[in-house]
């Protein structure tokens, strides 16, 4: 404390002597949280413990990409090595469309275990994504690994309050605070000083692993694919949110702490918000998001596709939309006669039958995802409160993991999924002159394999503003509050 006491804080130059007393505070903060070994040993097994999740997620990112390439190629042999078929016949064999894994996926997981990594494209029908790791590994896959976003989310907050909650109680106790604010420093400068250190415990503790993040993407990122420039911008765009969120809770144990009547307290009231925050907020999100914003279940939604193609003809003949249709098409070309068409009037049929089929899962599909949107904002609304309900959509939005980068996923898919029902039954409409008509191996070669770039990180910015708004409110409120308890604080 002496540099405290030789502070010259009564001269002409005060800007100066509140840096020397904000320097001294946080030089004194450092030194006694290096000196407190088992924050020290604590805080080196949070780094170990980042870095190996880090690590497992590269390798486990490198096996299932490979993977998916490899099936990805297999089922593409299986598309070209068709034998001559009728080529509606080769659309209902149809191919997977395998979604690539995004690189950050190796820092947060996100919902890729609950929402599949490929979709069947086959004639007349928009299936779900398939392959769900979840339900295939068991209670233990359905749980969730451990993952570089899991340990800054809930377990990194946890060592800033530990570093946190006696920096006031503590030298209130030890009687330091009066001598501090009897020799004239203000309190806002003793905040200051400590939240310098506490902040700076907190990017020392977050540099391993982000500086190891970005290692693994200069390593992982397929440049043909992906642009490596975008993925770390994601990955600062993540740095930041997570540096705002942690910087809040240091923020908040430094306002407790100096308003506690002791450090048992602190830390008692500061490790009540953490359980709520890390677990009980989440969980109380999220029932109240699927009552307010209820989706239906699979059954449900499945009939109410059902329910809405049975109005188109479908291979009805008897249907009235095909007795219209085909009446139509016979007037249309002058004809009376369906074998006096110049084209196929059976590639015709199935092209208006898909065309009325897209415009029906176009609107399904696009309700359900706008009743997962909806949740996702119930879900943040509170992100200013608890700032864990506000993180949880940034991070997976940037790690490109979420539900919304799921819905694009499947969007491509569909899109390459109508691009085959097109060209097969163009092929029909111009080339079929009766039912044996075949096509050979040449059209399936000229149907192309389905490639998918993921969107860059403008579109997570786009839809992230409410739980980024939410995460930087928390962050004022926390600032707020600190400055609120520390000029509260007395000599005696």
């Amino acid at each position: 404390m002496s540099d405290l006491a030789l502070a010259p804080l009564a001269t002409t130059a005060p800007a100066k002597s509140r840096w020397r007393v904000m320097r001294a505070v946080a030089a004194k903060e450092w030194l006694e949280l290096f000196r407190d070994r088992r924050l020290v040993w604590l805080c080196a097994f949070i780094m170990a413990l980042m870095l190996a999740a880090l690590a497992f997620g590269y390798v486990e990112n490198d096996r299932v990409l490979r993977e998916r390439d490899a099936a990805a190629q297999a089922d593409r042999e299986l598309w070209v090595g068709q034998s001559a078929k009728n080529p509606h016949a080769a659309a209902h064999f149809g191919q997977y469309a395998f979604k690539p894994l995004s690189p950050l996926a190796l820092a947060d997981p996100g919902v890729d275990a609950y929402v599949g990594s490929a979709v069947w494209l086959e004639a007349h029908k928009q299936n779900e994504t398939q392959f769900k790791q979840a339900r295939d590994g068991g209670v233990g896959a359905r749980l969730g690994s451990l993952s570089l976003a899991f340990i800054l989310q809930t377990i990194a907050p946890l060592i800033v309050i530990l570093m946190g909650f006696a920096s006031f109680s503590g030298e209130r106790e030890s009687g330091t605070l009066k001598q501090l604010l009897s020799v004239g420093a203000r309190p806002r400068d003793v905040l200051a000083g400590k939240a310098m250190a506490l902040i700076g415990a907190i990017f020392a503790l977050l540099a391993p692993a982000f500086f190891g993040a970005a290692l693994a993407l200069v390593l992982f990122v397929d440049r043909e694919r992906l642009s490596l420039v975008d993925q770390l911008i994601r990955l600062g765009a993540l740095g930041a949110a997570y540096a705002a969120y942690l910087a809040g809770f240091a923020f908040l144990a430094l306002g407790v702490s100096a308003l506690a009547r002791s450090s048992r307290a602190a830390l008692v009231t500061l490790l009540a918000f953490w359980l709520a925050n890390s677990f009980l907020a989440p969980r109380l999100a999220t029932d109240a998001a699927r009552a307010f914003a209820p989706t239906p279940t699979w059954q449900e939604f499945r009939a109410g596709v059902a329910q809405d193609k049975a109005k188109t003809f479908g291979h009805d003949e008897s249907h009235p939309a095909f007795v219209a249709f085909r009446d139509a098409t016979l007037k249309k070309y002058g004809v009376s006669r369906i074998e006096d068409l110049p084209v196929s009037f059976r590639g015709l049929a199935l092209r208006k039958d898909d065309e009325a089929g897209y415009a029906i899962f176009d609107r399904h599909f696009g309700a359900l995802q706008s009743a997962f949107d909806r949740q996702d904002a119930l879900r943040a609304a509170p992100g200013f409160l608890f700032p864990l309900l506000a993180l949880r959509p940034i991070s997976m939005a940037f790690a490109g993991v979420d539900s919304r980068s799921q819905f694009d996923f499947a969007t491509a898919a569909e899109a390459h999924r109508r691009d085959i029902q097109n060209q097969v039954s163009d092929n029909l409409i111009h080339f079929a002159h009766d039912n044996r008509y075949v096509a050979g191996p040449e059209l399936w070669r000229k149907i192309a394999s389905f490639a998918y770039r993921a969107p860059g990180a403008v579109f997570a910015l786009g839809y992230s503003a409410l739980p980024m708004i939410g995460l930087f409110a928390w962050l004022a409120l926390a600032c707020a509050f600190a400055l609120f308890a520390a000029r509260r604080l007395r000599p005696v």
